[in-house]
């Protein structure tokens, strides 16, 4: 791509100022990002929450010169750079990205749907990348802003274009179809992620099926009858080819489907396949694909070879800890040149203690030369701030001259690299492990991985992000959001947690103890925390690591005065707890007047906010919490008014955003719900869980009818059983509740109900009805059971089950 300041000022109808025949090859929209000065453009968009426009020196200091923007800065004129300036900014970029779309003839795709967009897209590209230059969506970018960032990568040397587009109202696809303009089409399915901006599920599918409107051909499963009578409707009148699949005889493509031990056999118009899955979703993600990819003319054999190797895209990327105090990030699904990049994009999320290393493998799934493909790869180890460079493979080696002024080594194969690890000392640092399947780099993984046993808990940063933004668009816009990463952030990993927020521009963070804050800034979060219990023990220690510290009572407040004294500190923040009504913590309204008189005598401490928690926050129907609201608001104003301040004000929660969001005030407290949880489950279909407990198979007996299994052998049954031993316990945050059959784990999709009681490091679990084996994964609970499921199940809440998990359990985070 590339463009000149007066050609964008044309298509987007806008004013220049400034040079304009400067030209930009690259977009930025987020100024936290690395970016090449002299190859960028920022866009300022304004968002609900941020506004671009609040970044433009932020990205005149990273030495950017180009910039569209919807009002003029008025330091424009001293600094030199080029301004294009436009009423609406996302539009002016919708627009740009609908032209460069026009310039293009190769075949683009379009997909769209419920569930399993960016699954199909990156299978798709698996199937074809051998017969086509494919440029594609990176990770999930399919809104008003992604999908204009994902077809602006088209370039003269590709020859087709993947590109997936989501919409949560009605108006937004007409938009999208002008940029994406898609030749043929794949609708994934309907249900009810994003349902809330659509009337009916009728509206959400015509709104979806505008992406269509000038297509050729339209792929999908012909299973849902509302859908599949849309579709045809919509096929009929705008002349568009429908391709459907199905089990039924009105289907265009019959098809067969045969479940068997962790895979499945697919039979399609007599051609056969086999795919390394038996899940009802993977298989049809994977037809869809095989459905398209036929309309592609891809050999039936080469889409098969590439089926009996896929694997979750899940599986894609993911991070855990290394040893030495090290953070693994480990890719090994693509080898190319998006896929390089987005990895190095995830690596700068997380705070590298003494640098980043990237081990990278040779770049397979490219078509430019060498020396051009990895002369841009060493554009983003300098772009993305990498010290060290590793490369492995005869191609990459060969272009060791490319690197000569950085710090590289280079091996010809994984097994070299290997020999060779006392050499290359990785201690306290973030190593981006990328490479090809054949490459093996799991070998480089296990060498460097903290080992741990084989319980994990997997986190989904996507899900969190989605959650966030959920969250945000409940908000009014000058609301910000606290986070709440106590409790190792719900069990779901401190600092991980920490650097995603903290990237993503939550305002501020809180903890329970000081303890967690001073790990979090020791790690490198900079955004203000509060620490919502400490002793007088712990005021040092807050001041020295700059926490703001929640203070609820009069004794507390003058022991923290006494520390500020003995440390010559002055403006220390604070946040004043009120009690309103539930009786834990807080000043009562009876304590204000003393309050006030000790705040006004002293100049030590600073408000930066009051707040107070609502105690039925999830029983919207119960009154105490509006009277909770009212007497806040009093007791606030009279407090600062006393003061003569305005600190910040908040009291809701999860719930409280849910059920009484008007008064959002300054800030809200987001908790149990950023992880994917409604206690009062009024919004849960809105929201993605973020964590998944997994364990394995250690060993599988047959118990003969008549025999106990497990401490007390309480269970005993009249017939044989197979059991299954996993290697999870109470000591893992299990709960011995769900013993004797109370609890259940799903093995290849079939529950297996636990046997006898849980123990500290095993439990037991009948598979007589399921075909397994040692070594397979097995979910303790995630999209099922569900965190709410087994809460109910214990009679207690869900926090309970996301902060039992035991910090002995690893973490892992996953980007799909």
């Amino acid at each position: 791509m590339e463009y000149s300041v007066s050609h964008l000022a044309a298509i987007t109808n806008g004013l220049f100022y400034g040079n304009g025949d400067r030209v930009f090859h690259e977009i930025s929209t987020d100024s936290r990002k690395p970016v090449i000065p002299e190859r960028v453009i920022f866009i300022a968009i304004k968002g609900r929450q941020h506004n671009g426009h609040d970044h433009l020196q932020t990205m005149l200091e990273k030495g950017v010169k180009i910039f569209l923007v919807e009002q003029l800065p008025k330091e424009s004129e001293t600094n030199n750079a080029s301004w294009v300036v436009v009423k609406d900014t996302l539009k002016a970029l919708q627009v740009l990205a609908a032209t460069h779309r026009k310039t293009f003839n190769f075949p683009v795709i379009g997909i769209t749907g419920s569930n399993g967009k960016t699954i199909v897209k990156e299978w798709l590209y698996q199937v074809v990348y051998r017969n086509f230059n494919v440029v594609r969506s990176p990770h999930s970018f399919n809104s008003q802003i992604g999908v204009p960032l994902s077809v602006l990568k088209m370039e003269r040397h590709h020859t087709l274009g993947i590109f997936e587009a989501g919409i949560s109202q009605t108006g937004e696809m007409e938009k999208l179809e002008k940029i994406i303009h898609p030749d043929i089409g794949i609708f994934t399915n309907i249900g009810d992620a994003h349902a809330t901006g659509f009337s009916s599920l009728k509206e959400k599918i015509s709104e979806k099926l505008n992406l269509f409107i000038n297509s050729e051909a339209l792929v999908y499963h012909n299973t849902d009858t509302l859908l599949s009578s849309e579709i045809e409707e919509f096929c009929q009148l705008h002349s568009v080819r429908s391709i459907s699949w199905g089990t039924n005889e009105s289907a265009n493509i019959r098809v067969k489907i045969a479940k068997l031990n962790g895979y499945s056999e697919i039979e399609a118009n007599s051609f056969r396949f086999t795919l390394p899955f038996d899940d009802d979703a993977s298989i049809e993600n994977a037809i869809h694909v095989w459905a398209l990819a036929s309309q592609l003319n891809i050999p039936a054999d080469s889409i098969a070879e590439t089926f009996e190797r896929l694997l979750p895209v899940e599986m894609r990327l993911n991070q855990k800890s290394g040893k030495n105090n090290t953070t693994l990030i480990c890719d090994y699904y693509n080898s190319d040149l998006t896929s390089v990049e987005l990895a190095m994009q995830w690596s700068m999320r997380q705070h590298a203690r003494n640098g980043r290393t990237i081990i990278l493998s040779d770049i397979e799934q490219s078509d430019l030369p060498d020396f051009e493909l990895y002369t841009k790869i060493k554009e983003f180890i300098s772009k993305y701030h990498f010290d060290r460079f590793i490369g492995v493979g005869n191609s990459i080696s060969t272009q060791a001259s490319v690197f000569s002024d950085i710090n590289a080594r280079f091996y010809k194969d994984t097994d070299s690299l290997i020999s060779d690890f006392q050499n290359l000392h990785f201690v306290d640092e973030t190593i981006l492990i990328k490479g090809g399947r054949r490459f093996r780099f799991e070998k480089i993984e296990k060498q460097l991985q903290l080992q741990v046993h084989n319980t994990v808990l997997e986190v989904n940063m996507n899900s969190l992000g989605h959650n966030l933004n959920y969250f945000r668009n409940l908000l009014p816009a000058n609301t910000g959001i606290m986070a709440m990463v106590k409790a190792f952030s719900y069990g779901s990993g401190g600092h991980e947690i920490a650097h995603f927020l903290q990237f993503y521009g939550v305002e501020y963070l809180a903890v329970a103890y000081p303890d967690e804050g001073i790990a979090l800034r020791k790690d490198g979060i900079h955004l203000p925390i509060m620490v919502m219990n400490s002793d007088p023990d712990s005021y040092s220690s807050i001041i020295e690591y700059d926490l703001e510290p929640e203070i609820f009572s009069l004794s507390g407040l003058r022991s923290l005065l006494s520390a500020a004294e003995s440390q010559n500190c002055n403006g220390i923040k604070v946040h004043i707890e009120l009690n309103t009504g539930m009786n834990r913590l807080g000043f009562d309204s009876t304590d204000i007047s003393q309050l006030v008189e000790i705040l006004k005598a002293s100049h030590r401490i600073s408000i930066a906010s009051i707040f107070s928690h609502l105690a039925t926050s999830d029983e919207p129907e119960n009154s105490f919490a509006v009277k909770q609201i009212t007497l806040f608001e009093q007791m606030y104003d009279e407090i600062t008014n006393s003061l003569n301040i305005k600190p910040l004000k908040h009291i809701l929660n999860s719930s409280g955003i849910i059920h009484f969001g008007r008064p959002g005030f300054d800030l809200v407290r987001l908790g149990i719900g950023l992880y994917g949880i409604d206690p009062s489950f009024s919004v849960q279909r809105s929201l993605e869980p973020v964590g998944s407990l997994w364990s394995t198979i250690s060993q599988i007996r047959v118990v003969k009818a008549g025999d106990g299994v497990s401490y007390g052998l309480n269970s005993v049954a009249d017939h044989d059983r197979k059991i299954a031993v996993v290697a999870i316990g109470y000591a893992d945050g299990l709960n011995r509740l769900l013993s004797n059959g109370n609890g259940y784990f799903v093995i290849h999709g079939k529950d297996a109900p636990i046997v006898g009681n849980v123990c500290m490091d095993m439990t037991m679990c009948d598979v007589s009805e399921i075909d397994c084996e040692v070594g397979d994964k097995v979910q303790i609970f995630g999209i099922r059971p569900t965190i709410n499921e087994l809460a109910e199940k214990l009679n207690t809440i869900p926090y309970e089950i996301l902060t039992s998990v035991s910090q002995r359990v690893k973490r892992v985070y996953t980007e799909t």
